[in-house]
C-alpha cells in the first residue's frame, strides 16, 4: 500500500510540474494589428491632419508600436529620400500591461518641408506593433498627401 501511494504520489508530482511547465512555453505569437482609418487612398492636404485609428491585440502583452509614414514613390523599398517629401516616423511605449490597445492618433502634415513647397504624391503609412515577447507584426495602407488630395480619394 506504502508503495501505491509513493506511486501516486511521484506521478501527481510528475503531472503537477509537465502542466506548470507550459506556463513556461516561449511566446512566438505576432500581435494583430487592425488599422481602421485612414482608409486606403485616403487623401489629405498639406496643413491638416491624419487621423489615426486601430486595435493592436497580442495573446500576451503589447509592448509598443510604431508609426511611420514616408513617401511611396521610392520604389516601394519603404526607405527614406532626402526631399521635399513629408516623413514622419514615431515610437509610442504601451505602458500597461495589457492584451489590447485602442489606437488613436493625429499626425499633423506640414505646408511646407525646409521652407519649399511639400510635394504631391502617394505615401505609405505603416504601424508596426511589437509584443512583450519581442514579436513584430506591420500594416501599411497607402494614402496620398497633396493640394489636389479631394481627387484622389478611392475610398
Amino acid at each position: 500500500m506504502k508503495k501505491l501511494a509513493l506511486y501516486i504520489s511521484i506521478l501527481s508530482t510528475t503531472l503537477f510540474v509537465s502542466c506548470s511547465s507550459d506556463d513556461n512555453a516561449v511566446d512566438t505569437q505576432k500581435p494583430e494589428i487592425t488599422l481602421l482609418e485612414p482608409g486606403d487612398h485616403e487623401g489629405f492636404l498639406p496643413g491638416s491632419e491624419i487621423h489615426i485609428e486601430g486595435l493592436i491585440t497580442d495573446n500576451e502583452a503589447l509592448a509598443s508600436y510604431k508609426i511611420e509614414i514616408h513617401a511611396a514613390e521610392d520604389g516601394h523599398t519603404h526607405g527614406r529620400r532626402s526631399t521635399n517629401y513629408f516623413q514622419y516616423e514615431q515610437t509610442f511605449q504601451i505602458t500597461e500591461n495589457t492584451k489590447v490597445y485602442e489606437l488613436h492618433r493625429h499626425v499633423e502634415i506640414p505646408e511646407n518641408i525646409n521652407g519649399e513647397t511639400l510635394t504631391n504624391g502617394h505615401y505609405h503609412l505603416g504601424i508596426f506593433a511589437l509584443d512583450k515577447a519581442g514579436n513584430q507584426q506591420q500594416v501599411f495602407t497607402e494614402i496620398y498627401i497633396g493640394n489636389d488630395a479631394e481627387e484622389h480619394t478611392h475610398g
